[in-house]
């Protein structure tokens, strides 16, 4: 029986719940353990993992991570002929056969099986001699993208919380390949410790990727270090850099799109920089006279002395509102107070906002370039005249937007 899930991602402990805590607990039931098939990681469930830890020289610590199930899947796999599938939500019997390179009928013969519907929870077993045959494919597949990447290296520093597990994980790189990096013999890390990270860069041969790379900007053969602010996300940071999401994940051996505060992504082939806020980084968002600026002032509808978070440009309704900078439109819609107002995130905490306008003219969601219309000026709001309140922010703490116009 060999294991579905990468035992680099995997780790399971006590009060943990669920499938993967039920697959844990059908090995250990069938190497003869005396663990009940609940999917609770409760004190007989530890008991079961430290006694065959100990058994097998392992650190005894009560956890299933990396090591402890790669010696269950080699014990298990010389145990019996198949591999033991635990039924997960939404998985279909023709997914689970084309992911093991069997045929539906072969797994519903197998488990005599009269009808091809699952449910959650659902023992399924594989036949071994298909599963050895699908593992060599995988490994001739890997073994050949392998021979034609090259090796590099990123330094990763350990936060509180941090396992190897859980690093290897989001990086999708095996444990024990981290360990040999960084000359480890055992698991153990502590906050504040530097890791080397192995990562691939694999070559890319399709032609049409090729050209569009050579369309880039020149800078796109150098790379950016990208440290992942709160709120980041990898579509954003793609965007930011006029990248794409997959490059970032390759260039990072990422699996999947978590991605931390604190991580350090390589940029490759990126269009542009990152945006950071300096004199000139904006454009004025239109031409006209300024008739509040940022600070205190008072409110000419409240009659109260109040702080103004941005610029108040006066210009006639209907007047084109264009982007400051390039950016991702979060809102754009009806605002209490501002009226119809469009925010445009520029990456790295920085937004503007372009208030009081009589349409907008983008939908939220839309990359939009420095220069490009947005909105049409207005009176929506708290208003006394057509005027445009252009402001800027950055972590939502207010700016001057004087600071980076021309």
């Amino acid at each position: 029986m060999s294991i579905t899930i990468t035992a680099s991602a995997f780790q399971v402990k006590l009060n943990d719940r669920g499938r993967d805590v039920i697959e844990v607990q059908k090995y250990l039931e069938t190497l003869g353990y005396n663990v009940s098939t609940d999917g609770i990681f409760g004190r007989t469930t530890e008991v079961a993992v430290e006694s065959f830890q100990e058994s097998n020289n392992l650190q005894v610590d009560g956890i299933v991570g990396g090591r402890t199930l790669e010696l269950l899947k080699k014990m298990i796999s010389e145990k019996v002929s198949y591999e033991l599938y635990v039924v997960d939500n939404g998985d279909t019997l023709s997914g689970i056969a084309g992911s093991r390179d069997v045929t539906v009928e072969e797994i519903m013969e197998f488990n005599n099986m009269s009808s091809s519907k699952l449910k959650p929870g659902q023992d399924l077993k594989i036949p071994r001699d298909k599963i050895i045959t699908a593992e060599a494919k995988t490994e001739a597949k890997n073994t050949e993208k392998k021979s034609e990447a090259k090796r590099a290296q990123i330094y990763y520093t350990v936060r509180r919380g941090d396992t190897l597990s859980t690093i290897a994980a989001r990086r999708n790189l095996p444990v024990e390949e981290i360990m040999d990096a960084n000359n480890l013999n055992s698991d153990f890390i502590k906050e504040g410790q530097e890791l080397v990270l192995p990562i691939v860069d694999f070559e890319k041969s399709d032609s049409s990727k090729s050209e569009a790379k050579a369309k880039r900007n020149e800078s796109s053969s150098e790379q950016i270090v990208h440290k992942v602010q709160r709120g980041d996300a990898l579509s954003t940071i793609a965007r930011m850099y006029g990248t794409d999401i997959d490059t970032i994940r390759q260039n990072n051996n990422l699996n999947g799109d978590r991605i931390f505060a604190g991580d350090e992504l390589i940029i490759t082939d990126y269009e542009r920089g990152p945006f950071s806020l300096s004199r000139n980084s904006l454009i004025w968002p239109v031409s006209g006279r300024i008739t509040s600026n940022f600070g205190w002032r008072t409110h000419p509808i409240k009659k109260t002395r109040l702080f103004h978070n941005g610029l108040d440009i006066a210009v006639p309704t209907g007047t084109t509102v264009k982007a400051a900078a390039s950016g991702e439109v979060v809102h754009s819609g009806w605002m209490n107070g501002f009226g119809y107002t469009v925010i445009i995130d520029h990456g790295r905490g920085v937004e503007t906002l372009y208030a009081h306008n009589s349409r907008v003219t983008v939908s939220r969601g839309t990359m939009v370039n420095k220069g490009q219309q947005v909105a049409l000026s207005g009176n929506t709001g708290l208003s006394t005249g057509p005027h445009l309140h252009f402001g800027v922010l950055r972590n939502e703490e207010p700016l001057n937007p004087g600071n980076f116009l021309p």
